[in-house]
């Protein structure tokens, strides 16, 4: 199975209104909440295309027993909660559907104790032992476990598993010093961590030979609706997806590398991946729910990917 981790999660709740007044008491005719994070994400994907996964969270208080209830029963996902003394974060996001706009509140994330963060990492020990594929997903709630992918990434490569680490910042590079198989940076979290400006594609690839350099196997440097750049060291991918009217972004690239990891359980060729893995991100943001798409769909684009060679 694939197990997702994620430290930082959210009781991610949107409110539909038709135009936000600042100041002002708003009433809103929908309201929707989901278990949020970038790991719940990416195993609400993985379900939708059929295979089975686990979603390791750390949680704490009524809210975070609300994220492991949700992703339980709503998402039907196996869930690993690691619970802390403190609470849980919601981000609530108000959108004025009319003109498509978002405005998200972000509350700060859980501190995680010496005492708690050993007891996660006991519980991923564990955990590890079924996964085919781990991926670490986002950033860390609480600066005490800055460095929670480095120690735990050669956990996962000791147990057999394929290790994939999705993050920004010094949990990025901090992870990066473990050496996963495989990194998937947007280009603003690449920039960040190159610190050069990925303003042509020959600066895009040579970030990601830089990645490379570091002892990456597999770099996907996630271009939003442009698609992807692939390189595996030996092969480089341009992977473009067909157009489409985007309902909602959010969640995409995490249904990119549920493809993807979902393609290095099952032992897919790069370019069979690299298909499922943009046709699934494509998939995700021609609806507003995230993560709820279907296979279905996902086989319909599939065949209306591009894949351009490169060098």
């Amino acid at each position: 199975m694939i197990l997702t981790l994620t430290p930082n999660p959210c009781v991610d709740k949107t409110v539909f209104i038709d135009r936000l007044e600042v100041g002002t008491f708003m009433r809103s005719r929908k309201c929707t909440c989901i278990p949020g994070g970038k790991g719940t994400n990416v195993s609400r994907a993985v379900k939708a295309l059929g295979r089975p996964t686990k979603a390791m969270v750390i949680v704490g208080g009524h809210p975070g027993a609300h994220v492991a209830e949700m992703i339980e029963r709503q998402d039907a996902v196996a869930c690993i909660p690691i619970r802390v003394a403190s609470q849980t974060r919601t981000i609530t996001t108000v959108l004025e559907q009319p003109l498509g706009r978002q405005t998200a509140f972000f509350e700060p994330g859980s501190r995680v104790t010496d005492t708690e963060a050993a007891a996660l990492k006991a519980a991923f020990a564990a955990a590890v032992r079924d996964a085919k594929v781990v991926t670490f997903n986002g950033t860390v709630p609480d600066r005490n476990i800055e460095g929670l992918y480095r120690d735990l990434v050669p956990v996962a490569k000791a147990a057999g598993a394929v290790t994939i680490l999705d993050s920004h910042g010094p949990e990025f590079a901090a992870g990066l010093e473990a050496i996963p198989y495989m990194a998937k940076p947007n280009v603003a979290e690449a920039e960040e961590w190159v610190g050069f400006s990925l303003d042509s594609d020959e600066a895009k690839w040579r970030a990601i030979d830089t990645l490379h350099n570091v002892g990456v196997r597999l770099v996907v440097l996630s271009l939003g609706k442009d698609g992807a750049f692939v390189s595996d060291g030996v092969a480089r991918l341009q992977v473009v997806p067909p157009a489409i009217r985007e309902v909602n972004p959010v969640g995409s690239g995490d249904a990119l590398l549920a493809g993807f990891a979902i393609g290095l359980m099952e032992g897919m060729d790069l370019e069979g991946m690299a298909r499922l893995a943009v046709a699934a991100g494509t998939a995700n943001a021609m609806s507003w729910d995230i993560g709820h798409f279907t296979r279905t769909e996902v086989e319909r684009i599939i065949p209306n990917i591009e894949i351009h060679r490169k060098g």
